[in-house]
């Protein structure tokens, strides 16, 4: 069975003792972190962002580039090393992120998923039926390839690339997915018809090619259908595009819309199974209460931290927040903000709520969940909420 590159390092011991240990300045530290992101490209040669009901959560800058080996304490003298640390695709979306304006946010998360995710080939090699699904699909010049996948029962990423010998298509900055017109699912899971997604555009990598990174809500979607901690089983997905159009993010037709460089129509169905890994997930119940918001459990995922809430109609005294509509975060102990993943989200009629927030999680022991007034001009500052807890 062919591996990825990420996949053979899963499977390989490292000592880090033999690294020489080092206290690195800030230019230090972001000289190292450039020194991977390039070996990063030059390995990819060789082998749209926020949205939902929440706000856009700030990220502090740091060393999430090089999070698998510590780079804060170990200087990296190993290039090898470096190469390894991502699947071509990671990698080239990683790249892709360098001078935007939440590439730290994005390496952050594209390295934490990265590290956790699994290649599409081991998902199929490990089903009796492998035969029935379909990982590659190719139509008119273009061809579309599935390749890493992460799931944990609350959320579910997955990569893909995109390969074309259309020259309007080879001109673009993106490629812009569609789906038949009229389709009620676009992107679904079988058996469970309430699920559906969307597709990201691909992204032009410094190699020509396409990439991008997909996700579907388990959490939100599945509702009671949710998945239990130690439970595993095979979801299978279905993938399917019909017209691909290519755009220059930079450039506007006259109706302000992104100018073209073609369209190529065709059918692309991708079918793949995910393994829902919830074998390593962990509850810990926390119930603690202040300002009638109570944090009652959080779940440990492979790279996030579900936090279970318990939140009050916060139109009423001590809020006064005629929108019930809060600011939300979860920080560390430096005030930074846990970047978010997903919420699931369940209103009462009292006006009183239940919620629960997914953030990428990197290890922390002490965060807090924080409630800030952001709709009243003359808020009570007691109303302000920072509920400290501990995951063990």
């Amino acid at each position: 069975m062919e591996k990825s590159i990420y996949g053979l390092l899963n499977e390989t011991e490292i000592d880090f003792t033999e690294y020489e240990e080092l206290k690195l300045s800030s230019e230090e530290k972001e000289a190292h972190k450039q020194r991977i992101l390039q070996e990063v490209s030059r390995m990819n040669q060789s082998a749209g962002k926020k949205s939902g009901h929440r706000p856009i959560w700030k990220v502090a800058a740091g060393m999430a580039a090089a999070c698998a080996i510590g780079l804060v304490t170990v200087g990296i003298t190993n290039p090898a090393l470096a190469e390894n640390m991502f699947s071509s695709v990671f990698g080239k979306l990683i790249d892709n992120t360098r001078g935007e304006k939440y590439e730290d946010e994005d390496v952050e998360r594209f390295t934490k998923i990265g590290q956790k995710s699994v290649d599409v080939q081991q998902e199929v090699d490990k089903q009796q039926d492998a035969e029935t699904y379909t990982t590659t699909a190719e139509c008119n010049g273009v061809t579309i390839s599935v390749s890493d996948i992460y799931c944990d029962g609350y959320v579910l990423h997955y990569t893909a690339s995109l390969k074309t010998e259309d020259e309007g298509l080879n001109q673009a900055d993106g490629i812009v997915t569609q789906f038949k017109e009229g389709a009620s699912e676009k992107l679904s899971i079988e058996g469970m018809n309430d699920t559906s997604g969307f597709s990201r555009p691909f992204e032009r990598a410094e190699d020509g090619t396409f990439v991008c990174a997909n996700e579907m809500d388990l959490m939100s979607e599945f509702g009671d259908k949710s998945f239990a901690p130690g439970e595993e089983k095979t979801i299978v997905v279905n993938w399917t595009i019909y017209k691909l159009k290519g755009s220059l993010w930079d450039s506007w037709d006259e109706q302000g819309d992104y100018m073209e460089t073609g369209t190529v129509e065709g059918e692309w169905h991708l079918r793949f199974p995910v393994t829902v890994d919830t074998s390593g997930n962990e509850m810990f119940v926390i119930d603690k209460e202040e300002n009638g918001i109570t944090v009652k459990d959080v779940v440990r995922t492979k790279a996030g931290l579900v936090v279970h809430t318990e939140l009050p109609d916060f139109r009423k005294e001590p809020f006064n927040d005629p929108y019930n509509d809060p600011y939300i975060g979860i920080k560390d102990t430096q005030g930074n903000y846990l970047q978010w993943m997903s919420q699931k989200w369940e209103e009462h009629e009292d006006g009183t709520s239940e919620s629960w927030i997914m953030v990428l999680y990197d290890g922390q022991k002490e965060l807090s969940f924080e409630v800030t007034n952001k709709n009243v001009k003359n808020p009570d500052p007691n109303a302000n909420t920072d509920i400290l807890f501990q995951v063990p």
